[in-house]
């Protein structure tokens, strides 16, 4: 029983009332406390501790909505099965042309030197003995196109023979008198070649046997002589 006169000890200190806490729970109250305050401060500790929990739910949040933003770009981006798809990413159905490899050989890019025919040799011309000479005279036409070496005198070389034609008298070989040379015969040849060939003249000439010529004379008749060609000529 209380004694009356006792004095009452003052009543306790009333608590002001706790500001409202974050819908976050503290897990640790005591960590909130200062040390050496000796009072506790929840308040800024837990709203810090809010915004912490709270950054981190609102970067979630956006990490996962930008996946699922990428995952439907990345659906709409893909072509749907049946769709036919652009002429630009399909491939062409043609088949490329290709050309067909010819069988032919092929031609060399560097022409082949065609060989120079070689030049014509000069004719061989035979030097006669007397026998050879008298059966050329006896029968031009069987030595047709045959060369050899003659001498003679010109006996006729005038207007009436022409400046290409002459007429003398031939023999196998140089004689010794004019009158030695006894075969009539008709030569042909250049006019160049004979322009300083007269009358009289003794020569030396490589000739080609033409064959037969036959002439009128003077005296009214017919006279059938060797026809030679002129190829050189030589007064002596």
């Amino acid at each position: 029983m209380t004694d009356p006169t006792t004095p009452k000890p003052p009543d306790p200190p009333t608590e002001p009332p706790q500001p409202s806490m974050s819908p976050v729970a503290d897990p640790a109250p005591e960590a909130n406390l200062v040390a050496g305050a000796g009072t506790a401060t929840p308040k800024k500790r837990s709203n810090v501790r809010a915004w912490v929990v709270g950054g981190t739910a609102l970067a979630v949040i956006l990490c996962c909505g930008g996946a699922v933003i990428g995952t439907f770009n990345g659906d709409e981006s893909k072509p749907t099965a049946g769709a036919s798809s652009s002429p630009a990413a399909s491939p062409t159905s043609a088949s490329p042309t290709t050309v067909a490899p010819t069988t032919a050989a092929p031609t060399s890019t560097i022409p082949t030197p065609t060989k120079a025919a070689p030049p014509p040799k000069p004719p061989s011309y035979k030097t006669l003995t007397e026998r050879q000479w008298k059966l050329i005279a006896k029968d031009p036409d069987g030595y047709l196109g045959k060369t050899y070496v003659v001498y003679g005198r010109v006996t006729q070389f005038d207007a009436a023979t022409g400046t290409d034609s002459f007429r003398a008298d031939v023999a196998h070989r140089r004689m010794a008198e004019d009158y030695d040379y006894e075969t009539n015969t008709i030569l042909n040849g250049s006019a160049s070649d004979l322009d300083n060939l007269v009358e009289d003249d003794i020569f030396r000439a490589n000739v080609t046997v033409l064959g037969s010529f036959s002439y009128d004379t003077q005296i009214g008749g017919e006279t059938t002589v060797a026809l030679l060609q002129v190829d050189s000529i030589k007064v002596l």
